[in-house]
C-alpha cells in the first residue's frame, strides 16, 4: 500500500475512489505492534451517479470499546462527524459505510463481520465496507444482504 489516492472497481465497472488524505489516516490505524487494538469508524464521502468517493472519515474516540480483535463502534462523535461534514458540504457528502481493522496482514471479514453489516447496514443504497490490515486492505461494496468484494484498479 502505498499513499496515494486508491481507485476500485465491482462486476458492473462502478467505481470507489478513496482519496489520498483518507487512505495515509487509514494506514495510522493498522495494528503493527502485538498490543495494538482494532480501531473503526465511518467512511464519508459522495455518491457521483453509480461512482462512490471517499473524502473524509470519523476515527476512533472516547465512547469506542477496543480490544486486540474486537471493536465496538460507540462514542457519538462519529455521527457528530457525519452531520459536520454533511452540513459543510451543503449535502454533498454523506455517510457511506464502515471501516475497522484486522491484525492480520491481508484482512477478510470474519462472520462476526458479515453479521453485522448485514444487520445493521441495511439500506437502499450500496454501502462500503473497509477492514484495514497491516499491510493490505479488505474492500467490498454491500447491496442489500449482498457482500460483494471490489477489485483494485492498477
Amino acid at each position: 500500500m502505498n499513499n496515494d489516492e486508491l481507485t476500485y472497481k465491482d462486476s458492473d465497472g462502478s467505481l470507489v475512489v478513496i482519496m489520498q488524505a483518507v487512505h495515509k489516516l487509514l494506514r495510522s490505524y493498522r495494528q503493527l505492534e502485538s498490543d495494538s487494538t482494532e480501531a473503526a469508524g465511518v467512511l464519508i464521502g459522495e455518491r457521483r451517479g453509480r461512482h462512490i468517493v471517499i473524502c473524509d472519515m470519523s476515527e476512533p474516540g472516547k465512547g469506542d470499546i477496543r480490544n486486540r480483535f474486537g471493536v465496538n463502534r460507540k462514542g457519538l462523535h462519529h455521527q457528530a462527524k457525519v452531520d459536520l461534514v454533511f452540513e459543510r458540504s451543503d449535502g454533498a457528502q454523506q455517510y457511506l459505510g464502515e471501516w475497522h481493522t484486522h491484525p492480520e496482514n491481508l484482512p477478510s471479514p470474519s462472520s462476526i463481520d458479515e453479521n453485522s453489516w448485514r444487520l445493521n447496514l441495511a439500506n437502499h443504497k450500496p454501502m462500503i465496507l473497509l477492514i484495514v490490515g497491516r499491510e493490505g486492505l479488505w474492500i467490498a461494496k454491500q447491496n442489500g444482504n449482498v457482500i460483494s468484494p471490489l477489485t483494485m484498479m492498477e
